[in-house]
């Protein structure tokens, strides 16, 4: 879009010099100068709009403003083209008329002067009267053939080349009649079919060419009303069946649109107002149902919904708040029965360690008083102690088993307040107590998974 608008400020800037002397002057717009209308698009921006919808029309806005500029731009382009081509400058006439159409292809009034221009230019300015002659020929054909928009079209170029020919007005006028006696017949077939849009947008198509047809009018006023009836009516056998089938946020939804279709109902908002009820109050349900359950997170999810369909709110508080204590008093139960477990396999652990380690019988022989299967201390001062508690050697001591069981409720307490890094370092202290913590080790490949940090 930027590049299409330099390019049409670049044109207008060329033609400023070259083509000015050739226009009258043009009066000035009362309602205000185009110029005023352009927007500085370098400092917009859009802090202060928090909706995502607000954004979009607001962008949607400046989009259109930015088009309405581009096309008064080249309608400017448009008047100096055939003011060119008037002072028989075909060849300049066809390139600006070519120029319009590389930024806006649907440019019509552009495309047949480029066309003509080009015509000229090859011919001369003697066949100009020949090639509207062949234009209205071939408009004719097109009327007698029933292809009235076609031949609408054929006078719309005639007009771009002689914008006051009165052959080409008065045929126009003519057709223009024609096409709106079709669209106003459509329209009646479609409604004694009660297909009301489609009445509708017939006689909308009519009504641009009688636009002083009162009429028309009343009949398209009459016929919004019926299609509002209708798309009520079905609007609310749909929202019905959802309400009957216990479907209550459907069919609130469906209630909601028939609000803007017809705001102000009082049957629709007494359906609404009995719906925000119920919906209310099977939230407040389901909440019970969870907690009762011990699933506190589903139940404050629920109430919290209630309160936000109109249940009371200091109730629902007071419920989320109770909600968010039993959560906190569960997961607090859950620690001290795993503390308590593994004080207890701790404390069965140094039972079995006391009972491996019951001094050894030895039998005195005469010599250095040692079990003959004993070796010689005088050897080795330590091999004796290692011989005796070789298989007591990997074992830890109640004590640090105990520490490395609270150290990992330390990080269990850390984990679940999602402060990962005081949870691993709590681990890895318990694994360095007891390296035997399996508990640990679960907790620290969490951990890792969660983090990526080993």
């Amino acid at each position: 879009m930027k590049k299409q608008l330099f390019a049409v400020l670049a044109v207008c800037t060329a033609l400023g010099v070259a083509a000015a002397p050739l226009r009258q002057p043009n009066p000035i717009r009362q309602h205000g100068k185009e110029e005023g209308m352009l927007l500085d698009l370098n400092k917009i921006t859009l802090g202060t709009l928090n909706d995502v919808e607000e954004k979009k029309q607001y962008l949607s806005t400046v989009q259109l403003e930015k088009q309405r500029i581009q096309n008064y731009m080249l309608r400017q382009v448009y008047e100096n083209a055939y003011t060119l081509y008037k002072r028989g400058d075909y060849q300049r006439a066809q390139e600006m008329a070519q120029t319009i159409l590389s930024i806006d292809p649907n440019f019509t009034q552009a495309s047949t002067l480029a066309k003509q221009a080009g015509h000229m230019g090859a011919y001369g300015t003697t066949s100009e009267a020949e090639v509207i002659e062949a234009k209205f020929q071939e408009a004719h054909r097109m009327y007698d053939s029933g292809r009235l928009v076609e031949a609408n079209e054929k006078l719309d170029e005639i007009l771009t080349i002689q914008p006051h020919n009165g052959k080409a007005l008065s045929w126009k006028k003519r057709i223009d009649k024609d096409i709106a006696q079709e669209y106003s017949r459509r329209g009646n077939v479609a409604y004694e079919k009660q297909n009301y849009q489609g009445a509708l947008d017939n006689w909308y198509n009519a009504l641009l060419i009688r636009k002083d047809d009162p009429a028309l009018v009343n009949k398209i006023a009459q016929t919004e009303n019926l299609l509002r009836k209708q798309q009520v009516q079905e609007a609310m056998e749909q929202a019905m069946d959802f309400y009957n089938k216990g479907q209550y946020l459907e069919s609130y939804s469906v209630f909601e649109r028939i609000t803007k279709i017809q705001p102000g109902d009082q049957r629709v908002q007494k359906y609404m107002t009995q719906l925000k009820d119920e919906i209310a109050s099977s939230y407040y349900a389901a909440g019970n149902k969870s907690y009762g359950a011990q699933k506190f997170d589903s139940a404050i999810n629920y109430w919290t919904n209630a309160k936000k369909w109109g249940a009371d709110s200091s109730n629902m508080d007071r419920l989320i708040k109770k909600a968010r204590n039993a959560k906190e008093d569960s997961i607090r139960r859950k620690q001290e029965a795993v503390r308590k477990a593994a004080e207890e396999k701790a404390k069965e652990a140094e039972g079995e360690t006391d009972k491996e380690e019951e001094p050894i019988e030895t039998v005195t022989v005469e010599g250095n008083g040692l079990s003959p299967l004993a070796p010689d201390a005088s050897a080795d001062p330590n091999h004796v102690a290692e011989g005796l508690g070789g298989e007591a050697s990997g074992r830890v001591s109640a004590e640090a088993s105990a520490a490395s069981h609270q150290k990992y409720l330390e990080g269990l307490d850390a984990y679940n307040q999602d402060d990962y890094e005081r949870a691993r370092a709590a681990w890895i202290a318990a694994k360095q107590l007891d390296p035997g913590n399996t508990d640990a080790d679960s907790g620290l490949r969490r951990v890792e998974e969660l983090t990526g940090i080993r």
